[in-house]
């Protein structure tokens, strides 16, 4: 009787490390990103400019941090087997002191987009707000994919 209690537990204790297992994600966005289906959406919230190690890039840089997201987001997107082109709406959340986001910070914004979009996504939304996760983070970017 005790050595069966004893392989049980040992069971119990090998299956419930194995069900613990973190996968492989790749890392640089906070959410895992669920499976595209054909005719459904994708969602990737959240994307902040940090690289694959958790470091931020770019500090105190938009130009640069904005296209450390649309990287974030590429590789998040190609974990579905979708790309930045089937992206139909963008949201920028830019770290502002003022309601309204200024359109020099626009024009920006829509330089960098024009280097990873080739037809802009359908819907492009962009909001000022006071504090991102950390005082250095200055955007944050949220995409609806369609396949």
């Amino acid at each position: 009787m005790r050595k069966a209690l004893i392989i049980l537990s040992w069971v119990l204790l090998t299956s419930c490390s194995k069900a613990q297992d973190i996968p492989d994600v790749p890392s640089g966005y906070l959410y895992p990103v669920d499976q595209g289906v054909p005719g459904k959406k994708t969602y990737v919230c959240g994307e902040r400019p940090f690289d694959t190690k958790g470091n931020l890039i770019a500090s105190g840089d938009l130009a640069g941090q904005t296209k450390q997201v649309f990287e974030n987001i590429k590789s998040s997107l190609s974990t579905v087997s979708m790309t930045l082109q089937d992206i139909i709406q963008i949201k920028y959340l830019v770290k502002g002191t003022s309601v309204e986001v200024g359109a020099d910070t626009v024009h920006l914004l829509n330089n960098v987009g024009t280097m990873y979009f080739t037809v802009p996504p359908q819907i492009i939304d962009v909001k000022s707000v006071p504090k991102i996760v950390r005082d250095e983070v200055l955007i944050e970017i949220e995409v609806i994919a369609a396949k």
